[in-house]
């Protein structure tokens, strides 16, 4: 095989697929007509993924095998690997807790400043939770930290004039996650190497990038967990390399500086990492704290300009609204420790170890840490992961809103993957713990594989509601549904069972209310209803992922007076699973009560999309009267509420 004509090829497509990229990005997207068709030029990541692909294949051309190119070109290799599958499902998966790092480095660099005005249009009643009024304008009530490492994406769009509304911006947000995280397994990589066998580095990274959150959240959109792994994975490459050079134990105080800046809490794993180099690297100290001063002067500076107050932190010091509920500092720590930590570490709904269930053999390799001559760095990094766990457990928001699995200890998977490395000689002398090993990889990697590619949003919408039982549900989560719905599916084509797409008259239903209903609310207040729906029809309803939402069936409720609809047209909530004949389906009405005072009915029904996509009602409304006053002892006495 002639590899040095296939290297060259490789070589020219790669430069082709850069130029292609490079226009893009300056131009924010074009379309060219030729012989009658039109092309769109106006994706970022199919480039990327096919230059990263073509320089790829000219390493392994170049070596005339992988083995050769992994050996040669190893750190290349796992960046390049790792951001292509990163970016392979080509969607942004993001979150409110994002909005503001992808917008904040247009105002930077079109506007010189930190504020989100653009992002409340004049009159709007709500303000987005992400936001905070100050001084007259709306600035990111979340740390910046992760839109300073996105800046430097978003400069060539901004210097050649790309409009701010051109759909390449939206991509960057997803392009720099991406790249963020991708940089952070190579750091990993390089400091895994320094202190196993190659093949066990490799193995870890392989972990970390695609066996946890890395994959599924972090990679996906700006939020802060992304520059802070790869902050942290800097300063674990600065520490391992200060076995043979202390100087760079003083240069960790960069990278972790700037993770405190970037995710606050992640102060629980700087400490310890700072109290090491004091310990061990005395004479660095004054070095890794100078080192560190930059972010936190910044962070000084960006909190006295835009708050007014140079210690303000993320966390709350005053009551403030989160949602529709106004909450105060001690209210942020109110979930008991035992519950918490059974969520964070091990519901199917948000669990570490369900997730990613290879950290099992993490944490024995932290325990194995503090054994004699054992790793003394990883004792420390150990104790800021107990230490986040701890706080997470605490959170009064455990789940971690809209999002996917343990997002909210993201943060820690640089830890937990570089944990495994102590475990090589083991794996690689005892086939059980291979076995074992193996498995839980298997697992690990579906799970979060699962997050980057099939849709969660419709089982977030469904299980929030009463996140206290639906995380707990072992055989409905976001792992379990999609196999769930692909055998749902299968069951419906072998026995070509009716559904409510091609059979809409065999439909019908009961709904019945699970809690007690509220019998009096103030005006603006959130209402909230749950409901059990009952398929008593011949059909299986068809969930969320019904084609082109023909034959979909979903839960709608809206408020009426007098007979007559009041307000916005009604809600809908699709159910997330299919729902066959004799099952039922526990779904949740959540609205709020109208703004003038008076007596309304609630009215909640099922419906099925048809052709015309317009719902046809599946049996009977049930209908609750609520009546809305100013205020609950406003003296007049409160109606019951009425269910029928």
């Amino acid at each position: 095989m002639n590899f040095r004509l296939l290297q060259t090829l490789a070589t020219a497509a790669c430069a082709i697929a850069a130029i292609y990229l490079l226009s893009i990005l300056v131009t924010g997207g074009y379309g060219v007509n030729f012989a009658g068709v039109r092309f769109d030029a106006n994706k970022l990541w199919p480039a990327i993924v096919a230059m990263l692909g073509f320089a790829l294949l000219r390493v392994v051309f170049r070596h005339g095998s992988i083995e050769g190119a992994l050996r040669s070109n190893p750190g290349f290799m796992v960046f390049s690997i790792a951001l292509i599958v990163f970016l392979a499902n080509g969607r942004t998966i993001s979150g409110g807790d994002s909005v503001p790092a992808k917008n904040l480095p247009l105002s930077i660099l079109l506007h010189g400043n930190f504020y989100l005005d653009q992002l409340v249009t004049p009159g709007q009643k709500k303000i987005p939770y992400y936001l905070r009024e100050c001084g007259g304008h709306y600035v990111s009530d979340y740390p910046v930290g992760a839109a300073l490492m996105a800046l430097p994406f978003y400069v060539p769009s901004v210097v050649c004039g790309v409009s701010p509304s051109s759909r390449v911006f939206a991509e960057l947000e997803k392009v720099s996650a991406a790249t963020i995280v991708a940089l952070s397994a190579l750091l990993l990589y390089l400091a895994a190497a320094r202190v196993t066998a190659n093949w066990m580095a490799m193995l870890l990274t392989f972990v970390y990038a695609f066996a946890t959150t890395s994959l599924s959240v972090s990679s996906q959109a700006l939020w802060q967990h992304g520059p802070a792994q790869l902050a942290l994975a800097a300063a674990i490459y600065c520490l391992v390399r200060a076995r043979d050079d202390p100087r760079w134990a003083g240069y960790a105080g960069l990278p972790l500086g700037f993770e405190v800046i970037t995710r606050p809490a992640d102060a629980l794993i700087a400490a310890p990492l700072g109290l090491y180099v004091l310990i061990y690297y005395r004479r660095e100290i004054w070095t890794f704290i100078t080192a560190a001063i930059p972010p936190l002067l910044f962070q000084l500076w960006y909190s006295a300009i835009y708050f007014g107050s140079p210690l303000r932190i993320q966390f709350l010091t005053e009551p403030t609204s989160v949602g529709s509920q106004t909450v105060v500092p001690s209210g942020l720590w109110t979930t008991s420790l035992a519950n918490g930590l059974a969520v964070a570490m091990l519901s199917p709904g948000r669990g570490l170890l369900f997730y990613s269930p290879i950290f099992i053999l993490s944490l024995a390799g932290l325990v194995l840490a503090w054994r004699k001559n054992r790793d003394v760095l990883l004792r420390y990094l150990g104790v800021g992961a107990i230490l986040t766990i701890l706080l997470i457990a605490k959170w009064h928001k455990t789940s971690g809103g809209e999002s996917f699995g343990p997002r909210l200890l993201a943060d820690l998977t640089p830890i937990m993957a570089f944990a495994l490395f102590p475990l090589a000689d083991s794996i690689r002398n005892r086939r059980a713990l291979a076995v074992v090993f193996a498995m839980l990889g298997a697992w690990s990697v579906t799970a979060n594989a699962s997050g980057a590619f099939i849709s969660y949003r419709g089982w977030n919408q469904w299980a929030l509601n009463d996140a206290d039982q639906r995380l707990w549900l072992w055989g409905d989560n976001p792992v379990v549904d999609p196999f769930r719905s692909t055998f749902d599916a299968t069951r419906i084509a072998l026995g070509h069972r009716a559904t409510s797409r091609d059979s809409p008259d065999l439909l019908d239903g009961g709904l019945v209310v699970l809690n007690t209903p509220p019998h009096y609310a103030a005006p603006r207040a959130r209402v909230h209803i749950s409901i059990r729906a009952i398929n008593t029809g011949k059909a299986v309803w068809l969930g969320g992922r019904a084609a082109d939402e023909r034959g979909m069936v979903s839960l709608g409720w809206g408020w009426r007076r007098d007979g007559k609809v009041v307000g916005d047209e009604e809600a809908r909530s699709a159910l997330h699973l299919d729902v066959f004949p004799g099952g039922s389906m526990d779904l949740d009405a959540s609205t709020f009560a109208p703004d003038a005072p008076g007596h309304y009915e609630l009215e909640i029904s099922l419906a099925a999309e048809d052709r015309n996509h317009t719902p046809q009602p599946i049996g009977g409304p049930l209908t609750v009267t609520v009546t809305v006053g100013p205020s609950e002892t406003s003296g007049s006495a409160p109606i019951s509420s009425q269910i029928r």
